[in-house]
Formats: structure tokens, C-alpha cells, sequence
């Protein structure tokens, strides 16, 4: 048995990040360690073979703010379910957290998420309510719907909004998420379902809303042509378990 250190590895993936991204990294990386008062936070970012605003320029300032900033990145963008598992893979902790690199749900989320963990769970999945689909554009709307109504229906997840950018786990979640396969976006729903799977685990939700300002990005057709192949791969394993 592997004794895991307590505290949280912070797990972010990236790919071409916008705008001043360093210094709000930096800014939100603070703000956790405050909240997490002396447990440890070990931030591991995954460069998700970015092509612009991801230099070397970039780490040094990084490195230079965060002393034990573990970096991670490889030059062919893989998908963000691959980047998630390569940062986990760097993981020390008892227990990991990933998020997006703009904490769309802000760090409190964070928080909440290592307190749910310290309370028992072994899987805690953010959720957003239906506040969060008001505010987004009307195709992504209605994509969502189906996704949700899809994870509760076919797969009968024990988190319904699988998708949101939040999860955490300890040990148990961590070997779970390490044999995923889906590379893309569904890897959420895979890790999900198979989390389910085990009678034994503990699997709970957080409440989410996106803070202001998020801007929401859209699906190209090619890209969900992709996630329904993905989708049924997952349906396929869930009949052949």
C-alpha cells in the first residue's frame, strides 16, 4: 500500500489559454491556498499541446510565482480527458481536484469540493443548476439537455450534469479515472459511469454557477460527431459489463 501525503493535487489542463491567463492563474492560486489554510496544494498544470500564448516566457513567470508549479506539456493536442489523466499521473496527494484554467465555478468550489472529500466521498462531481443553462447560447443549450437527459436515462450516472468542469476523488476515484480511454470531452460521463459501477463507492455533488464574465465556448459539428462516437463506446462498455 502507497501512503499518499495529505493535502490536494490541483489538476488544470490548458489549451492555447486567452488573455493574461498567467496572472489570473497566479491570482486564483493564492486565493485556494488561503482557503486551504495548511494543507499543502500542489498546483499541476497540463499543457495540452497549445500552438499560441503558451511559451517559455510563460513558465518562467510561472515558475518564478509558484516555485513548485509542476508543468507538464507535449506538442500534439491530445484532448482535454487525455491532459486530465497525464496531470493525475503526477499526483501525490490524497486526494485531486481538477478544474478549468479560468475556475469557471471560482475557487470556493475548489474548496468545497476537498471538504467533501475530507467528509467521506470518493468521487464529488460539480453540478450546475438550471441556472447555468439560461445563460448559455441556444444550441449549446439544447446540447446540454440531451447529454443530461442522456447520462440519466442510458448510463443512469449517479451525478446527472456530468459535464461540468469539476471533479474531485481520492485513491479509489484516482485508479477509476486512470483507466478511462475516452481523450475528448466524454471522458466526464466515462469516468462517471464506471465510478458508479463499484457498490462500495462513494460518489456525492456540489452545487456550481459560473461566475461573471465566462464566455462560453461552441461545438463545431466535426467535434460532436466525435463525442457521440465517444458516447457510444460508453453505452457499448456499459452493455458489455
Amino acid at each position: 500500500m502507497v501512503t499518499l501525503t495529505p493535502g490536494l493535487d490541483l489538476i488544470l489542463p490548458c489549451w492555447n489559454p486567452s488573455g493574461p491567463w498567467v496572472e489570473s492563474l497566479i491570482r486564483h492560486y493564492h486565493e485556494i491556498t488561503a482557503l486551504m489554510g495548511t494543507a499543502p496544494v500542489q498546483l499541476i498544470l497540463v499543457n495540452d499541446g497549445s500552438v499560441k500564448n503558451f511559451t517559455r516566457q510563460h513558465i518562467s513567470w510561472l515558475e518564478a510565482a509558484i516555485p513548485d508549479i509542476i508543468i507538464i506539456s507535449y506538442s500534439r493536442n491530445r484532448g482535454k480527458g487525455y491532459a486530465v489523466r497525464e496531470g493525475v499521473k503526477r499526483s501525490q496527494h490524497a486526494f485531486q481536484v481538477y478544474t478549468d484554467l479560468d475556475f469557471p465555478f471560482g475557487v470556493s468550489a475548489v474548496k468545497e469540493t476537498y471538504d467533501r472529500l475530507l467528509q467521506g466521498l470518493d468521487v464529488v462531481a460539480g453540478e450546475r443548476g438550471e441556472a447555468y443553462l439560461r445563460e448559455l447560447p441556444r444550441k449549446r443549450r439544447v446540447i446540454t439537455r440531451i447529454s443530461r437527459l442522456l447520462n440519466r436515462v442510458v448510463l443512469d450516472l449517479k451525478v446527472e450534469d456530468a459535464q461540468a468542469g469539476l471533479k474531485g476523488f481520492n485513491a479509489y476515484g484516482k485508479n477509476i479515472l486512470l483507466n478511462t480511454r475516452i481523450d475528448g470531452f466524454l471522458y466526464d460521463s466515462e469516468f462517471l459511469y464506471h465510478a458508479g459501477k463499484r457498490p462500495h463507492l462513494k460518489i456525492g455533488a456540489v452545487a456550481v454557477s459560473c461566475r461573471p464574465g465566462i464566455q462560453f465556448s461552441s461545438f463545431r459539428v466535426k467535434l460532436l460527431m466525435k463525442e457521440m462516437l465517444n458516447y457510444c463506446r460508453i453505452i457499448f462498455s456499459s452493455s458489455a459489463a
